[in-house]
């Protein structure tokens, strides 16, 4: 090491357990602040599932992606075939509708019978778009819904919006 005192450079040695590390103070705070990042990191995905924008997360947790049925709009009224993806008595899908709130869970009863709610979280409004053959999973915090939107498992503490719904022939209406 080299230091300058009144003009003139000193050169001053370190005996090698000078210059070999930290000192015991200095990995002491290394190994604290360490730890407290590896706690603070486990913690992390309980307060939002690995990071990124809560509303806008990569896969649903708990449950497979609902498949996606586009609805068509007049007025207020949403129409949706039950061909395809919901043609069976316990099939469920994501609605993509132009209208708020924009996407809606429909399960189906039975042949004759539906719910329909909104796909919006009550918790974080993060999109519900998982199912796990039973429930609805909310890809966010991990809530559930049971398929008329009653909430199964938290952290959301209010059931989903449920519509009053019409079948007739292959189309399932419903007004928001």
């Amino acid at each position: 090491m080299t230091t300058v005192q009144s003009g003139v450079p000193t050169v001053i040695e370190l005996s090698p357990e000078q210059s070999s590390g930290p000192s015991r103070r200095q990995f002491c705070a290394h190994a604290c602040q360490a730890a407290s990042l590896v706690a603070v990191s486990a913690l992390l995905p309980a307060c939002g599932g690995g990071g990124g924008n809560p509303t806008e997360p990569s896969s649903p947790s708990g449950g497979s992606a609902l498949p996606v049925v586009n609805g068509s709009v007049s007025g207020r009224t949403v129409s949706v075939s039950v061909i395809g993806p919901l043609a069976a008595a316990g099939s469920a899908a994501l609605v993509s509708a132009n209208i708020a709130p924009g996407n809606f869970l429909v399960f189906r009863n039975s042949q004759t019978t539906f719910n329909v709610l909104t796909a919006t979280c009550t918790h974080e409004q993060c999109t519900v778009d998982g199912f796990n053959g039973t429930l609805f999973v909310c890809p966010c915090h991990n809530s559930k819904y049971t398929t008329a939107g009653q909430v199964a498992n938290g952290p959301a503490e209010r059931p989903l919006t449920s519509y009053p719904n019409s079948l007739s022939g292959d189309t399932l209406t419903f007004t928001v």
